[in-house]
């Protein structure tokens, strides 16, 4: 913390805090906050998936509001009242569906609160927050792509729209094989020898995060890397037509699909090479940054944000979104050149190290936060 500057008073916001990226990236800036010496008060839902992980934050005050009221009337009261009794300087809100009720809060408690909105998606923004969210609070984007629609979209002054990068905490990824990765590998009946590639990510329909043609791109090199493994982790409705698939393109005893679990610094350690082959759209990608911190290879889909998370060929490999046959030659590029992989992983972990650390998340919202409490609209 700057000590020339008094301690910044900021409420963070997420009602929904399910363990999703947004979620993942309202605690780590929580916590980045709290290790800069900032007074951070973090507001979320009652009964939330991840409230527990909220009151662990030693340092952070929480407060949980019931997320079940008419017009989020409960949620907005809370806000309001910590607003006052903390004489909050900036409301930070995280969720789309958390932006009107943090800028309502703001106005009604009537102490000049700034409030901030950070966009974590790349989809086009409802009509209501097109037309006025950029006059009413700051926007940070997420990424450059993320940037690029909200400056298309978005009507109101372009002062108010920001672009800052998320952050990770690396202390949380281990570049050795762990004990819990190795059972990890045990359970999955993977030898120590052998050479595994993995998805993590939702399966929802129609397509997930591009897990089928993860399959098909396998079954291209099953004949040539007979000893290479193959996983997919994560939950949705896709789940048994995944399994459906394995069998199909005979795959039974080379890949699996494995049960959600939220310890993904474990099973990015037991994997060799991270594999995000995204379809659709994609902000950015904070699981490349946890692979590269736990010095993984990555190959992803050169696609929207993701392509801001990596140095190609530095850290690892993009391929198009859907081309199955150049994911398999990403993939098999990768299989057949450890040294290349020890390369890109060392790189990976040193590039997110030097530009995407959950302390340069903090410091770069902070310049933001210090820039509107000194700002005349």
């Amino acid at each position: 913390m700057n000590s020339q500057l008094p301690p910044l008073r900021i409420l963070q916001v997420n009602s929904l805090f399910s363990g999703g990226g947004t979620d993942n990236q309202t605690i780590e800036l929580a916590a980045g906050l709290r290790d800069r010496g900032e007074d951070v008060t973090l507001a979320i839902a009652a009964g939330s998936r991840w409230e527990t992980r909220a009151r662990e934050l030693s340092g952070v005050r929480v407060e949980a509001f019931d997320p079940k009221s008419p017009l989020k009337l409960a949620m907005i009261c809370t806000l309001v009242r910590l607003i006052r009794a903390e004489r909050i300087q900036i409301i930070h809100a995280h969720q789309g569906r958390d932006y009107w009720p943090a800028i309502i809060a703001a106005r009604l408690a009537g102490h000049g609160t700034r409030p901030v909105v950070t966009r974590h998606l790349i989809t086009r923004p409802r009509a209501l927050s097109r037309a006025l969210l950029l006059r009413v609070s700051d926007v940070i984007a997420v990424s450059r792509a993320v940037h690029a629609v909200l400056e298309r979209e978005l009507r109101g002054p372009r002062r108010r729209l920001h672009q800052i990068y998320g952050g990770i905490d690396v202390r949380a990824f281990q570049t050795e094989r762990t004990t819990a990765a190795e059972v990890f590998r045990r359970q999955q009946g993977w030898a120590d020898d052998t050479v595994v590639l993995g998805v993590l990510g939702s399966h929802h329909w129609p397509r997930g995060k591009g897990q089928l043609e993860f399959l098909e791109a396998a079954a291209k090199l099953k004949t040539n890397h007979p000893q290479a493994r193959y996983v997919i982790v994560g939950k949705g409705e896709m789940g048994s037509l995944l399994r459906k698939r394995i069998t199909e393109l005979q795959l039974g005893n080379v890949a699996t699909v494995a049960p959600f679990t939220d310890d993904i610094a474990t099973v990015i350690n037991a994997l060799d090479v991270l594999v995000h082959p995204a379809l659709g759209t994609e902000a950015l990608g904070l699981v490349l940054w946890e692979a590269m911190s736990c010095a993984k290879p990555v190959i992803a889909s050169r696609l929207d944000g993701i392509t801001e998370a990596f140095i190609e060929s530095e850290h690892g490999l993009l391929v198009p979104p859907g081309d199955v046959a150049a994911l398999a030659d990403a993939m098999g590029a990768l299989l057949k050149n450890p040294e290349r992989r020890a390369r890109f992983g060392q790189a990976g972990r040193a590039h997110v190290m030097a530009h995407f650390t959950r302390r340069h998340l903090a410091e770069n919202t902070v310049r933001l936060y210090q820039e509107l409490t000194h700002r005349d609209d």
